[in-house]
């Protein structure tokens, strides 16, 4: 029982540290609160991921959280490559800019 509240505590604060930090859009904020709600359901009800997971065919519940945490690492590195391109893309425009407007001014 005391892992249960350990991670139900964990899971609070993760979402409350997401909630102030990203400070993000309504959508955003729905999928952090959707992701909370579906940890605490799988910790209080365990056995409903082994459920979920003979359904789909995976032999144990901690083996499909495995997996699909594996899908969302992936998912989250791809959109922070793809946010860290953007960037660049902005950063070098940003240069080039300052670069013509400090040539103009010595003209």
């Amino acid at each position: 029982m005391p892992i249960k509240i350990i991670l139900i505590l964990g899971l609070v604060a993760l979402t409350l540290l997401c909630f102030m930090v990203l400070k993000s859009r309504l959508a955003t904020r729905l999928f952090i609160l959707a992701q909370f709600c579906v940890g605490v359901v799988l910790v209080l009800f365990p056995e409903l991921a082994n459920r979920v997971a003979a359904l789909v065919g995976v032999g144990r519940g901690a083996d499909l959280m495995l997996y699909l945490l594996l899908l969302a690492v992936y998912a989250g590195a791809l959109l922070a490559m793809a946010k860290f391109r953007r960037l660049e893309r902005q950063i070098t425009e940003l240069t080039r800019q300052v670069a013509l407007y400090e040539a103009e001014k010595k003209e």
